[in-house]
């Protein structure tokens, strides 16, 4: 696995791929709201023109993605202006669990780290029954609720930064571009 930033090349994979990973979660969100959300979804490359796109691909192909807002670019009716934050991390349902997530994460953290922050935030919701778990488990802690999107409850969790991190095995992850 390598994690890279993503190239223009990449984007309809990346639309692609968020659109497969977001399957899973439909139950948990309102039926009615679901075709509109997902409309938004799909649109995950457009993440690029706010911030950073990154992806972890296998021999193969794209198997992960994930958006970096820097600081000043992230949603501020969620985050404080001094924030960055994470957006939309995706895996392939097919490639959970090998760690692409976490080394995607930590990608964020290296670049919120390079650009002098003194945390980093995500918005997330407990249906996302994959990714919150690992959140919690790399230090994020929840610090605000949120008003619920699309009937999913959702909340602002943050992490803050200065410890070391603990490298995630098997990735080549770049620090610092």
């Amino acid at each position: 696995m390598e994690v890279r930033e993503a190239t223009a090349d990449d984007h309809a994979a990346i639309d692609a791929l968020a659109l497969e990973a977001w399957q899973v979660l439909k139950p948990g969100y309102d039926p009615q709201a679901w075709d509109k959300l997902l409309t938004s979804v799909g649109r995950m490359s457009s993440l690029a023109t706010e911030g950073r796109l990154l992806v972890a691909t296998t021999s193969e192909q794209v198997a992960g993605a994930v958006g970096y807002m820097p600081p000043g670019r992230s949603n501020p009716k969620i985050f404080p202006v001094e924030w960055p934050s994470i957006r939309m991390l995706v895996v392939r349902p097919s490639c959970r669990r090998r760690g692409m997530g976490k080394a995607l994460m930590h990608a964020c953290i290296q670049q919120a780290l390079k650009d002098g922050a003194q945390c980093i935030g995500l918005h997330t919701s407990p249906i996302m029954e994959v990714a919150l778990p690992m959140y919690l488990r790399m230090g994020f802690i929840k610090d605000a609720e949120l008003p619920p999107i699309a009937g999913a409850p959702y909340a602002r969790y943050v992490l803050a930064l200065g410890a070391p991190l603990v490298p995630v095995e098997g990735a080549n992850v770049p620090i610092g571009q």
